[in-house]
């Protein structure tokens, strides 16, 4: 008995190697059902339909819109101030070690693993020929649109990053060089213009959600805005308001951060990135419904809530809607000890908050936390909602109309046309139910007016940062000395070096390892 268990492995061995020759060759050469092979695909409509989808996943995921863009940009302003944890808070806090920390590093390929599918879908478009009429617009307005997006930004995280508009051909076109402002603006510019051109005005119900025409419109006009091109900034904002978009009345604007699938894709949206709730999450995967779930849950819960530690939002934002008067918006945006103050599951404020109140007036700073997307309004308990907020399926807005108001309102008034800028306002106001601006206002003044009205319309939604460094005050606000929250530094409780630098911060670092791999590239001023 033991003679034959030592010979059965031999016996086995000897049979699959006689099996193995007794095969027909053919039979052993099988395709992988699961993989196409590149020179099968964009044979047909539905290759190209796949492929646009595809092309959206890198900036949903986790490492771009999923999660880490809101460390990288949104809680890098002064609305937020950070409780640090390990590496995950570097970014928000101004501290991140350059080309090698946390978060910036993982951003960065995001953005060009979607360019790469977007070029590939129009130069196959433009050698294949396989579409044509409506169905090829639909599909390259989307490519177009989807390359301006992440091009813009890189511009706008990144700076000098490489500008990559086509799938590399030879080897110079794998090591591009940096790209100044102007390549990235006039690129962007051009694509969003193919989209404007291509794209319908709306989709069907099974589409919806995908850039429409006055997607396209408003990112361009906030290009040229940003760009301090203000007659073409007004004048595609202005083609903005007269496609039908409208403000959600005053009790609906809490509607515009919701959970709710029957909320979202309302009349304010323009552009917003659309989210399932599920379990099956995969940190970091490129795999069609994993990993592109609202898990920035984590970064806007409370101490108490969040996986890291959480932040508070600064009093001087929550000082200019007390200023104004505006109830509707704040109590939408934070919550604190104000009268009729609800947490998660409608659980009074001081009960449901108790842990996170304790452990931020012990850190010496006022306890203000966010609403805006942290799943209070779900109806949910904060035990009940997991630590990265996978099951909410919350989308993102990108653009609201509210937002483009208050864009073509600074064109205007850039422009001189400061009644103009006061009406475009005063919508957004009215809206809140709050006193309109007066007529007569300067200049100066209606700038002042929508920079405070931008802090109450758009706190929490990821403008702030890049607003403070295109109106070049984000080193008096951010910078060394600063005491703008109620005699502290916004970035107190990250210490002494949690703060903006100028000629560095505007921008985050380019990651070291692209630095290694490219020898045309060169890192960013200061870094």
């Amino acid at each position: 008995m033991k003679t034959i268990k030592k010979l059965f492995p031999v016996i086995l061995l000897l049979f699959a190697v006689a099996f193995y020759y007794s095969c027909d060759e053919e039979d052993l050469n099988i395709s992988n059902p699961n993989n196409v092979a590149e020179p099968e695909f964009f044979q047909s409509e539905a290759d190209f339909r796949l492929a646009v989808n595809g092309m959206y996943h890198p900036i949903t995921a986790v490492f771009f819109w999923g999660r880490v863009v809101h460390t990288g940009a949104m809680l890098r302003s002064d609305a937020y101030n950070v409780i640090p944890f390990q590496q995950n808070t570097t970014m928000s806090t101004l501290e991140g070690q350059p080309g090698i920390a946390r978060w910036a590093v993982d951003m960065y390929p995001q953005l060009y693993q979607s360019i790469s599918r977007a070029n590939r879908i129009i130069e196959e478009d433009a050698e294949n020929e396989v579409l044509s009429g409506d169905v090829q617009n639909e599909i390259l307005g989307q490519a177009h649109f989807q390359r301006a997006f992440c091009n813009w930004y890189l511009l706008n995280l990144f700076g000098t990053a490489p500008l990559v508009m086509q799938i590399p051909e030879n080897t110079d076109d794998f090591f591009p060089p940096n790209a100044t402002a102007a390549m990235f603006n006039e690129a962007i510019i051009a694509d969003l213009t193919e989209a404007v051109n291509r794209l319908p005005d709306t989709w069907g119900a099974e589409d919806l959600g995908r850039p429409t025409r006055g997607a396209a419109l408003a990112l361009r006009g906030k290009t040229y805005l940003y760009m301090e091109d203000w007659a073409n900034a007004a004048a595609d904002l202005t083609t903005v308001t007269t496609l039908g978009y409208s403000l959600l009345p005053s009790v609906n604007y809490g509607d515009n951060f919701s959970s709710d699938s029957s909320l979202e894709n309302n009349s304010e949206s323009i552009y917003e990135l659309q989210y399932v709730a599920q379990d099956n999450f995969v940190w970091g995967s490129d795999i069609p419904l994993t990993g592109t779930q609202s898990n920035w849950h984590i970064d806007y819960s409370p101490p108490h809530v969040s996986l890291d530690q959480g932040h508070v939002i600064n009093p001087h934002i929550r000082n200019v809607f007390d200023a104004n008067g505006d109830t509707v918006r704040r109590n939408a945006t934070m919550v604190f000890d104000y009268p009729g103050a609800t947490g998660y599951a409608g659980v009074p404020y001081l009960e449901d908050f108790a842990p996170s109140i304790e452990t931020i007036n012990a850190l010496g700073v006022e306890p203000i936390f966010s609403v805006k997307y942290t799943g209070i309004e779900s109806g949910l308990s904060s035990s009940s909602i997991s630590g990265f907020g996978n099951d909410l399926g919350t989308n993102w807005r990108i653009i609201r109309y509210a937002d483009v108001l208050l864009m073509l309102a600074e064109a205007q008034n850039e422009l001189g046309n400061t009644e103009a800028a006061i009406g475009f306002i005063n919508q957004v106001r009215d809206r809140a139910q709050i006193t309109d601006l007066p007529s007569g206002l300067s200049q100066n003044e209606v700038f002042d007016a929508i920079v405070d009205e931008r802090i109450m319309e758009l706190t929490g939604e990821g403008h702030r940062f890049f607003d403070i460094v295109r109106w070049g005050i984000a080193d008096e606000i951010l910078g060394q000395g600063s005491t703008i929250a109620d005699g502290n530094h916004p970035k107190s409780l990250a210490g002494p070096a949690a703060f903006f630098t100028p000629n560095q911060d505007e921008v985050l670092w380019l990651p070291l390892t692209e630095l290694q791999a490219n020898p045309n590239l060169t890192q960013n001023q200061g870094y």
